[in-house]
């Protein structure tokens, strides 16, 4: 009897979630059908038809919505089955990906991290009904896409799998974190597989736009720098640009900082043994040392399936749910409220630091556990 009742209380407490979850995945597909206006098919056409896009946006162009196409080669070469279709259809194929993605990153995560099945489905709603997969699906956006990507190498280690992870660099402000992994570890092996389909997307974009190679490598840059869309987003040490506004190099400063201190946090995660905790924080390294709109917290993914699974072994797994309850929906919430987070200053470094006390606090409880359970032996 008490087993019946504790097995309806859950299934009370779960239906809510799961209606909200539904709502907000049709909502973000209807804004797909209707919007999906980050989706590059204009740049990906025009670079199919022999043009380069970029030097069409950096000259004064502009394409249908934000459709800007800063991102790496190997995206509009990639995208070329969307190019034989209507912008209709592409739109729709695309967010089919996306929707499918949804489901399947936080069930293959939660398989991964050992999830019992009622809390995989917390999981799930609560992925399914965030802002951030949301906007994903609604936006056209990438950010599904690279993430599946991006956690092959922490779960695969063939050559095939190594190769296809390298296709999350196409989303450079993510993906820059893969390549310093690499680096970190010493594996330079499997850098190289990973560069290889960006390699080649570079190589057959320069040749089908009749672009100079060493031109055309830089643009990418050139033009998310020309944009000043991402990259005016705070984030790690760009705090130095309101300090030090008149130094020529301060951009150049500060990147070097954020690359820096990245590599310093792997070299530190590395040393992790729990693989569901380095994956957590490889994901939180990305979100607060390198610039990101709302939809990119999808990335806390990770960090959610690991605290759901140890809610019950300490506060910081509950402290860690709290935030990202935050930007899930706090964010949404503030915004209906008139505050503008995406512009707000002060709200996007609060972010940073929220997310770096994150990074630092998960790894401090973690180290305390491991001392304790040595000394306790």
């Amino acid at each position: 009897m008490k087993t019946l009742v504790k097995k309806n209380y859950k299934n009370i407490l779960l239906f809510p979630l799961f209606l909200i979850a539904i709502v907000s995945l049709l909502r973000g597909i209807y804004n797909a059908y209707i919007r999906s206006h980050d989706f590059n098919y204009s740049p990906a056409v025009m670079a199919w038809e022999g043009k380069n896009h970029y030097l069409f946006m950096l000259e004064g162009g502009n394409f249908f919505a934000s459709q800007n196409g800063e991102y790496l080669q190997a995206l509009y070469i990639l995208y070329y089955p969307f190019t034989l279709l209507s912008w209709e259809y592409a739109k729709i194929s695309w967010m089919t990906i996306n929707t499918l993605l949804v489901f399947f990153l936080p069930i293959f995560i939660g398989r991964k991290f050992e999830l019992r099945n009622y809390t995989l489905l917390i999981l799930v709603c609560l992925f399914l009904a965030g802002t951030p997969s949301r906007n994903v699906i609604g936006n056209g956006q990438l950010g599904l896409v690279i993430m599946a990507f991006l956690i092959i190498p922490f779960y695969f280690k063939s050559f095939f799998y190594i190769l296809i992870s390298g296709i999350s660099y196409i989303k450079y402000n993510i993906g820059y974190l893969l390549f310093l992994y690499f680096i970190s570890r010493g594996e330079i092996k499997k850098l190289g597989y990973s560069l290889i389909i960006i390699f080649l997307g570079w190589v057959i974009y320069c040749y089908i736009t009749n672009s100079n190679l060493i031109d055309n490598l830089f643009q990418p840059l050139q033009l998310a720098l020309h944009l000043k869309i991402t990259s005016e987003f705070p984030y790690g040490f760009s705090f130095l640009k309101i300090l030090f506004s008149d130094f020529e190099y301060i951009e150049h400063l500060i990147s070097f900082f954020s690359i820096s201190l990245s590599l310093m946090l792997l070299f530190l995660i590395n040393r992790l043994k729990d693989n569901n905790l380095k994956i957590s924080q490889f994901c939180l390294i990305i979100l607060f040392l390198s610039p990101h709109h709302i939809y990119d917290y999808v990335l806390l993914l990770p960090l959610l399936a690991y605290s759901l699974k140890n809610f019950f072994n300490g506060k910081v797994f509950q402290i860690n749910i709290i935030v990202i309850f935050y930007f899930y929906f706090g964010l949404r919430i503030m915004k209906e409220f008139g505050v503008n987070t995406d512009l707000n200053i002060m709200i996007n470094y609060s972010n940073i630091a929220i997310l770096a006390f994150l990074f630092f606090y998960n790894h401090i409880f973690y180290k305390r556990s491991i001392m304790k359970a040595d000394s306790s032996k």
